[in-house]
């Protein structure tokens, strides 16, 4: 796969094609990353939330309408998903092999020909070496003159000799200013050093959490949530006392569970859900681990086979260095290492969904 050449045919097309929108555009592109991502492999599987980022289109309805459009003109094949736990694939079909051995090695004409009478230099890159793995084939042509303009620095002899020296002092603490804002200090990158420390380790946090009585699950959320936001408040402050700042995570997480016991609207129960998958309609993303408990069901291996399964297909495809690790020890299938005791309990709370639908499942096929 030739990733240059396949680009210059793709915007050669793209040229004559006035069917095509910014849009398709950046679609095409954002999907043309995951093949390259994927080892230029067909199909590949795509995760629309990941796709609608990386493209920056905010519209579900013109994701959906572009994928159609990419599709019905041939730039790319749309697979649909067989199941509720599989990704959707797609296809991309390679540019990068002409017909024409002759204009092959030639470069695309995205921007027109050059005039006969024109005065700026044409730009000729001559023959492309076949790189393919049977070919020795390197013989390259000179690079052309671009006839570039470099104008001489008249500024060169020139000295700040004259500059007066008491602006030294101010333009110093302008740049310190600049440099190093109020309010932050080196203590944030120094948390053993000073005891205005903000910034706390995993193991830190998860004592705290354990002299508190607090679940280590929580102490887990609590690090990796502020990490996230740099360790700021949502002004943009410094966070000084991380431990109080834990208690109040604790005490808000118990509010948020009476008014959820309260509340009428915390969620349909499970006979509810069971009708609505009944009538046809898509209930997983609103079962909960409440749901499994309800039902009083059991985990079995089959269901933590499936849970091991989509929990991989959840990781596909992302772009973040932790989670590309936690993807491939799912798939070396080691349940020793670290990375995957720690996900343990996101691995359980899928299974346990995965077994409320296949309870329903069960109920339609042998209705009570």
């Amino acid at each position: 796969m030739n990733y240059i050449r396949h680009m210059n045919s793709f915007f050669t097309i793209v040229k004559n094609d006035v069917a095509l929108t910014s849009s398709h555009i950046s679609l095409y592109m954002a999907l043309f990353q995951y093949w390259n991502y994927n080892r230029f492999q067909n199909p590949f599987p795509v995760y629309r939330e990941n796709i609608m980022n990386l493209s920056k289109i905010g519209s579900k309805n013109t994701y959906h309408k572009c994928i159609k459009e990419l599709h019905d003109a041939r730039y790319i094949y749309y697979h649909p998903s067989p199941s509720k736990f599989l990704p959707v694939k797609v296809s991309i079909g390679r540019l990068d092999i002409e017909e024409d051995p002759v204009s092959r090695y030639k470069q695309l004409g995205l921007f027109g020909e050059e005039s006969p009478d024109s005065t700026s230099p044409k730009i000729d890159t001559g023959s492309v070496p076949n790189l393919t793995a049977a070919s020795t084939d390197f013989d390259t042509v000179p690079v052309p003159k671009m006839g570039h303009n470099i104008k001489p620095n008249f500024l060169k002899d020139k000295t700040v000799s004259n500059t007066p020296t008491k602006n030294f002092s101010k333009n110093e603490k302008q740049k310190k200013e600049i440099n190093y804002p109020a309010g932050v200090s080196n203590s944030v990158h120094h948390a053993g050093q000073n005891r205005t420390a903000i910034i706390p380790t995993l193991g830190e946090t998860e004592e705290f959490f354990k002299s508190a009585n607090y679940p280590v699950a929580e102490a887990q959320k609590f690090f990796y949530y502020n990490r996230g936001r740099g360790w700021m408040l949502r002004d943009k402050v410094p966070i000084k006392d991380w431990q109080s700042l834990a208690h109040k995570w604790m005490l808000g997480i118990g509010k948020n569970n009476e008014e959820k016991k309260q509340s009428p609207e915390a969620g349909p129960a499970a006979d509810d859900l069971l009708k609505r998958f009944l009538q046809g309609q898509k209930i997983f993303n609103l079962i909960t681990v409440e749901h499994f408990q309800q039902l009083q069901l059991q985990l079995t291996e089959t269901v933590m086979q499936d849970a091991w399964k989509e929990r991989i297909n959840q990781l596909t495809g992302t772009n973040q260095h932790s989670l590309n690790q936690l993807w491939d020890a799912y798939l070396n299938g080691n349940e020793k290492n670290e990375l995957l005791l720690k996900d343990k309990p996101n691995l359980v709370n899928l299974a346990k969904r995965i077994a409320v639908y296949k309870h329903f499942q069960s109920q339609t096929e042998n209705p009570p």
